[in-house]
């Protein structure tokens, strides 16, 4: 039976170029490995390797190094492959390896010494080791340009090695791994890189925290007593990659239709992490290269019997995933290449007041602007954000209806009437204005549709608008389109997964998270850019459009490994930002939704950034880093407040974080959507939403009209419940999530309400 089965498998991944097969089957499970062809095995290294003698060595034998520059001093410890950086105005040092007391079992003192982990599959799973356990062997040596470290690290019973190159900058220190020195095992493949993960790494009777890119942030304090934690912070930079469904759900299995989606969790929107000793040091790691395909890990204390909190960045060099054959079980699949490109991350290194969440946020400001080239965004006034939706086919016995929410003549008249209440500054959002509605034509969106009132009847609307000072964005879907939508060439535009075949994406059950009969595919990202995105922006700016929202652009970045060219996430991160440099330059701007990083400098509004954490167990609390990072560089608004879940709670968050509030109506009631798949429009109705709306949008201007562009100076909690948010200018927004009113920051603040305080500045 075994024999029969593993023909069957060669013969049908033979059409798979870059896997083969090797001969490992127990019971219904098949190691499946992807090594290349051309490559032969090495079975007598995999016995040499479980023959090897337990490791005794526990130091390397490499030289000491030190580099220097106006500010820091660095120091390479060659028994190690340590770091110490030194400010030499202070006479502070960061270190990547903690100090140890001689109690620290011997594995566990190995295991924080080594400089990086390592993790290597061999088919099936992943083994994590690190280098003093496999008797790792290190040099170095200065560069010739005296500017840089450079550590080759090779493991010798893995086949595996690379070089760490570190130098100084004038905030702290950069780590690269160039792409050109890894080397990779012949029976054992590098699947990823965990550099200097005990970076600064605290005890639990320090002060401080670990700040994660959960959201909008979040806190992991350090706790001398605390209940035993499980698991780890483990995210993937910019949410998982759907074409391998291990990194997106919470279960795969055999039945797409059981799939288990996660509950309510929140991405890693910004590429970077940190850890803070409260009034004394800090570091934010930005992950500059290879951030598409990294994973931000931050591990609290007591796993692996460890008292220490610490956090890293850990590069992913190949991606894996299960799929199926028939009734036979799940096959492993491994990527038979390796992603390329040079991994490098910036720490920046602070001290004094900087060491704190506000310092480390401020910090990845500048780094946005200097590095990076963010100007801030010039139009920034504090409008009321106005979010119409058009129309939605629904399916019917033989069929489908088109149902009509707001057409283009009933916008202009919600427009009027908020004119005509006085609110002066609008901007407008069309979803669901093209060819066939939400769901329609697309990726193709031209021409609007003609139930709406045609490609005629939005340009009076955009004409109206620009004649008193609105601007108009039409909101695009390039990325995942409906599995009925017209301009959809399922063959041709979608990704498909390791097994060659369609990706296929179902909407998730919201109760029981399982999927459900809603198919979406996911579209090759330059195919898109090409055929799609270049060709209509300029027909948007003919219809009068001032900006374009691409839609999940900023909240869903993949990779393309089945096709017969295929493709990284940084392929697709890269055709992602020129798509927004194409909007721009056709229609004067663009937006995304959530906020990505590589999205920042690219657009000029992000919609529904986010104003709250995942709340992990060892997460304390949600901080607004992402806000404090870009308040003043880009606008960004939070969801709906319409389609809010905690009414109260969500709008004084958006308060505190600086965020504008949005409304999604319809001019129409949304009963009306009861059988089709918009089943989160529930309260949209205009009519009933226009007077509550405006008081909304008036109360926000009394704290946030204030601060136009002004950025976040300051963010702190002054007792349980109580936050205030400092701005550029000196204003100050008290916020209280407390049933009772309290005096803070010499202000009364009102039970679940906010104050605002006139600056000096």
């Amino acid at each position: 039976m075994k024999t029969k089965l593993l023909t069957a498998l060669r013969t049908h991944y033979r059409k798979i170029a870059g896997y083969t097969l090797t001969a490992a089957l127990t019971g219904a499970f098949i190691a499946v490995i992807s090594v290349p062809p051309a490559e032969p095995t090495a079975p007598v290294e995999a016995a040499a390797a479980e023959a090897k003698p337990e490791l005794e060595l526990d130091r390397f034998d490499a030289p000491d190094l030190a580099l220097e520059n106006g500010r820091f001093r660095l120091r390479f410890d060659g028994r190690y492959g340590s770091v110490h950086v030194t400010d030499k105005t202070t006479g502070r040092t960061w270190d990547s390896v903690p100090a140890l007391e001689q109690t620290v079992p011997p594995n566990n003192q190995r295991y924080i010494r080594s400089p990086v982990h390592v993790r290597y599959t061999q088919g099936k799973g992943n083994t994590q080791t690190y280098p003093f356990k496999e008797q790792g062997e290190l040099k170095a040596e200065l560069s010739e340009d005296g500017e840089r470290i450079v550590a080759t690290l090779t493991l010798p019973s893995l086949g595996i090695g690379f070089d760490l190159e570190y130098r100084l900058t004038d905030d702290g220190l950069t780590v690269t791994i160039p792409y050109d020195s890894v080397r990779d095992g012949v029976d054992k493949k590098l699947v990823s890189i965990e550099v200097m993960p005990f970076f600064e790494a605290a005890a639990d009777t320090e002060r401080g925290a670990i700040v994660v890119p959960d959201g909008s942030g979040a806190l992991i304090p350090f706790r001398e007593e605390h209940p035993p934690y499980f698991e780890i912070y483990s995210e993937f930079i910019y949410g998982g990659d759907h074409a391998f469904r291990k990194n997106v759900y919470q279960k795969v299995t055999q039945n797409e239709r059981e799939l288990l989606s996660y509950g309510p969790r929140e991405m890693a929107a910004l590429p970077v992490y940190g850890l803070y000793k409260e009034g004394e040091k800090a570091f934010l790691a930005v992950v500059q290269d290879g951030d598409a395909d990294a994973k931000i890990n931050a591990t609290p204390s007591g796993l692996r019997n460890i008292a220490m909190y610490r956090t890293s960045a850990e590069f992913i060099y190949r991606n894996d995933d299960v799929v199926f054959l028939g009734s036979s079980g799940e096959i492993p699949l491994t990527l038979s290449d390796m992603i390329p490109g040079d991994r490098s991350i910036r720490y920046i290194l602070l001290q004094d007041d900087e060491a704190h969440y506000v310092g480390m946020a401020a910090a990845y400001r500048q780094y946005l602007i200097d590095a990076k080239g963010v100007r801030p965004v010039e139009d920034q006034a504090p409008a009321y954000q106005l979010r119409l939706f058009g129309g939605v086919l629904q399916d019917e016995i033989l069929g489908r209806t088109y149902i009509g929410m707001t057409t283009f003549a009933q916008a202009k008249a919600i427009v009027e009437k908020l004119l005509e209440r006085g609110v002066r500054s609008i901007e407008l959002t069309y979803e669901g204005w093209n060819d066939g509605g939400q769901f329609g034509h697309q990726p193709a969106h031209l021409p609007a549709d003609r139930r709406l009132g045609g490609s005629k009847g939005l340009k009076a609307l955009t004409s109206y608008a620009k004649a008193n000072g609105i601007g108009v964005y039409l909101k695009t879907n390039y990325v995942k389109p409906f599995r009925k939508s017209g301009a959809l060439k399922q063959s041709a535009d979608a990704i498909r997964g390791l097994n060659k075949e369609v990706l296929k994406v179902y909407k998730p059950y919201v109760t029981t998270r399982q999927a459900s009969y809603e198919l979406y595919y996911l579209l090759k990202a330059d195919r898109v850019l090409d055929r799609y995105v270049e060709r209509e922006a300029p027909a948007f700016a003919e219809l009068g459009a001032s900006g374009v929202q691409l839609g999940l652009m900023g909240s869903m970045l993949y990779s393309d490994p089945g096709s017969k060219r295929p493709t990284y996430r940084e392929t697709t991160m890269d055709a992602w930002v020129r798509a927004m440099d194409a909007a721009r330059a056709a229609t004067g701007k663009a937006a995304v939704d959530y906020g990505f990083g590589y999205a920042l400098g690219h657009v000029d509004r992000i919609d529904d950034i986010p104003i709250d954490s995942s709340h992990f167990l060892f997460e304390e609390r949600s901080i607004p880093f992402y806000q404090i990072a870009i308040r003043g560089l880009v606008p960004y608004t939070a969801k709906p407040s319409n389609l809010r879940d905690d009414p109260r709670t969500e709008f004084l968050r958006a308060i505190e974080y600086g965020a504008f509030p949005s409304f999604l109506l319809t001019h129409e009631d949304p009963v009306k959507l009861k059988r089709t798949m918009v089943d989160d429009l529930f309260s949209s109705r205009f009519d009933l939403w226009a007077e509550p709306s405006i008081e909304e949008y008036r109360r926000v201007l009394e704290a946030l009209g204030k601060v136009e562009g002004e950025p976040i100076a300051d963010h702190e909690q002054l007792r349980p419940g109580v936050f205030r948010t400092t701005y550029g200018n000196g204003v100050e927004v008290i916020v209280n999530y407390n049933g009772a009113p309290a005096e803070a920051g010499g202000v009364s603040v009102p039970a679940y309400g906010f104050a605002v305080k006139e600056g000096s500045a």
